[in-house]
């Protein structure tokens, strides 16, 4: 008896013993893998907060050699509209990249699902593509208040885009009335899904300043989730992030969340002055030389 069942034993596993091992392993995998993934995002999370503090440290190490300001622009080749010039020559990524003081195209947020900013589609394939292997390229997006600082009323233009119409590239002493640690300089980008460049999505370069008009609330939508995992968002949007680090102009990165899961950080238009859904009180939305939120043009006289 003994014989036979030591006999039987040496054969291998039975059928059932196989199909309960194999249930085991399919069922630690299941509990495994969640946190693994979890594990990975936050890496992917961690190197891109790291990146953006380098970043900004990069935007001081310019200003230092620049008269305290800190860039040229933004990352925007549409001179014909008014806008900064070829993207290796002016703007931020430029200064970096020709300053010598970091390749931005080699710090891409890998979190994000966007790969290219938006404006290499003003350039034929080969010349974008040879454009982001010389490291003239981001996946994160600047604030308006960086690149334009704020409407200047002796221009007569209010398309705020337009370096003409504003005060240009924001200077140090331009953050007199307002502490450093609330304004936003760079950020994880929205991508939409709409949007490519070389095959792959691409995020926006610049966030659109003030709402409706220079002294409204400053409009951050072109910001956008980019680190961890939600419920899936469709639309024109197609990913299930959630948070978004933003680096300010004291260097710290600070992160924010899409509470309303619409993919943006926006307004509520209905409130007046409208009011930001998901970035709260330490993201600066006025008007840096009063130091407030204003629509009052005599506010700024």
């Amino acid at each position: 008896m003994n014989t036979r069942l030591a006999a039987r034993r040496a054969g291998g596993f039975t059928l059932i013993e196989l199909l309960v091992v194999i249930s085991i392993v399919a069922l630690l995998i299941a509990i495994l893998l969640p946190a693994v993934s979890a594990a990975r995002e936050s890496g992917r999370e961690a190197k891109c907060r790291a990146e953006l503090r380098s970043l900004g440290a990069g935007f001081q190490t310019y200003a230092n050699i620049n008269g305290d300001a800190l860039c040229s622009g933004s990352f925007d080749p549409d001179v014909a509209n008014g806008r900064d010039g070829p993207v290796d020559k002016v703007g931020w990524v430029a200064d970096l990249v020709n300053g010598q003081i970091a390749v931005p195209g080699q710090m891409l947020c890998p979190s994000n699902p966007a790969r290219y900013n938006q404006k290499l589609a003003f350039y034929p394939a080969a010349i974008a593509d040879q454009l982001a292997r010389d490291g003239y390229n981001s996946n994160f997006t600047q604030a308006w208040f960086m690149a334009r600082t704020e409407w200047d009323p002796r221009s007569g233009n209010t398309n705020l885009k337009r370096v003409a119409s504003t005060y240009g590239p924001l200077n140090l002493s331009a953050l007199k009335n307002v502490s450093t640690d609330r304004v936003p300089l760079l950020g994880d980008g929205r991508t939409d899904f709409d949007e490519t460049v070389l095959g792959a999505r691409a995020v926006k370069s610049m966030t659109d300043g003030p709402l409706g008009g220079p002294y409204g609330v400053q409009s951050y939508a072109d910001f956008g989730p980019a680190h961890g995992r939600a419920n899936w968002i469709g639309g024109d949007k197609r990913h299930n992030k959630i948070r978004s680090s933003i680096v300010f102009a004291d260097g710290h990165v600070g992160f924010f969340e899409d509470r309303d899961r619409d993919g943006e950080f926006g307004i509520n238009r209905a409130t007046r002055p409208a009011t930001q859904k998901d970035l709260g009180s330490e993201v600066f939305d006025g008007v840096l030389s009063i130091g407030r939120r204003s629509e009052d043009v005599r506010a700024l006289k």
